[in-house]
């Protein structure tokens, strides 16, 4: 990609993904927008999954 291409705060945002202190972990970063939004909406998905699971298994 050419840098005239490139917006102009695309250097501005913080990474979606940051590396943990202590350790070799990558996490969301809640100061990125879609790593908040990843933040709120990954254990909501989570919980419908198993919800749906739960009352999709036969008694």
């Amino acid at each position: 990609m050419r840098h005239e291409d490139r917006h102009e705060d695309e250097d501005d945002r913080p990474p979606l993904f940051t590396r943990r202190r202590y350790g070799s972990r990558w996490v969301y970063n809640d100061r990125n927008p879609g790593g908040l939004a990843l933040i709120v909406i990954a254990p909501v998905v989570a919980v419908g999954v198993l919800l749906l699971l739960s009352y999709g298994s036969p008694r």
